[in-house]
């Protein structure tokens, strides 16, 4: 039997919850804003201003806390055999098939479908994962239909576009988001391609056909839908760094009830200002600044991102591979000139003392 390396990719399991024909999806793994050189200390809001020239950068979202230097950087030698290695709905019988593809044996035919399969891991409602922690790809779902998303599986473009034909018609141009705040307007190209579940959360929560829990009121089990990011402000910014929105708590710690899975791409990179990324609180090895992986998977651990989002105002390299960037602001001057107001470091660090309000998220096809 041939062997290949184990997966680091779940291209398979999101194409058959899409359905057939939707091969969209490559790696998963994080999900906060964390930016930190190589050799970085404990995380904290202090450390992302080393990422900006004053010192390691922590990671964005609610939890910035790292993963425990014991873990494994790297992804673990191939094994003698990868039938242990298929999950449940993705049958590959007794080959080895290529990272992201499907053998055409039936499931319940050979050793990877009637052995060793890995079975999508239970939740229970209102479990919150501890810090230090995240999802491998295939939990991601089931961990959010456990908390009561009405949302079974993926929430796929076609979803987002919901009642607007002129949006989810891809011939008209490309899908731009226009952000109107409080200093002024600036627009950024949505990578709809290359991560495509990213952007469909993203323009289903500003254009309220996503349904989510809302941050500021944890007892409600009341899912609802209404434009998410209208009325919010860009809560956290580093001057040469980052400016981080999305959270309608304004505390940086608020969530819509569920993850989604990251989405990196090999030709996306944080290579200068204006990438539209996700913020998370994906665990990774601060000895590295690389992905821990699971051991029994050989996939990432993360998927922790949900409606948090930044842009930085400078290259940030070492955020590669950690959050998923999903657009890009051809003309960031405006994204650059908020990174320079004044914000504070009590009692919420690197809040703006004069809030930058986006009043309105809206999209359109150019």
């Amino acid at each position: 039997m041939q062997v290949i390396p184990r997966p680091t990719g779940l291209a398979s399991f999101i194409s058959r919850q899409l359905g057939p024909g939707s091969a969209l999806l490559g790696a998963t793994v994080l999900l906060s804003l964390s930016g930190c050189p190589a050799a970085s200390p404990q995380p904290g809001k202090a450390d992302a201003k080393q990422a900006a020239g004053k010192g390691p950068a922590p990671a964005a979202g609610a939890d910035t806390k790292q993963a425990p230097p014991a873990t494994t950087a790297a992804p673990p030698a191939a094994d003698a055999s990868c039938c242990r290695y298929c999950f449940v709905g993705t049958p590959c019988g007794d080959e080895c098939t290529v990272e992201g593809e499907t053998c055409d044996k039936p499931e319940g035919e050979g050793c990877a479908c009637t052995k060793d399969k890995r079975v999508a891991r239970e939740f229970r409602k209102g479990f919150r994962l501890p810090p230090k922690s995240g999802l491998i790809g295939p939990d991601v779902f089931n961990y959010n239909k456990s908390q009561g998303d009405p949302i079974d599986g993926p929430f796929t473009l076609e979803m987002a576009f919901e009642g607007e034909a002129e949006l989810a018609d891809a011939s008209k141009g490309k899908l731009t988001a226009v952000f109107e705040t409080s200093m002024g307007t600036f627009e950024c190209e949505l990578y709809e391609h290359k991560a495509p579940l990213t952007v469909a959360n993203f323009v289903g929560l500003a254009r309220g056909v996503r349904p989510f829990l809302d941050p500021r009121d944890r007892k409600s089990e009341e899912w609802k839908k209404a434009p998410y990011y209208d009325g919010t402000i860009f809560h956290r910014v580093i001057k040469d760094f980052m400016l981080q929105g999305g959270d309608p708590t304004a505390m940086g710690v608020g969530t819509p009830g569920y993850f989604i899975p990251d989405e990196f791409d090999p030709e996306l990179r944080h290579k200068g200002p204006g990438f539209l990324s996700m913020a998370n609180r994906n665990p990774y090895d601060p000895r590295t600044n690389k992905p821990i992986y699971d051991d029994e998977t050989g996939l990432t651990v993360g998927n922790t991102g949900s409606a948090q989002f930044f842009v930085t105002v400078r290259d940030t390299m070492a955020l590669n591979d950690r959050h998923t960037i999903f657009g890009f602001c051809p003309d960031p001057t405006l994204p650059i000139e908020m990174s320079k107001v004044r914000t504070q470091s009590q009692p919420i660090p690197d809040k703006p003392f004069e809030d930058i309000v986006i009043n309105k998220l809206s999209f359109k096809r150019q």
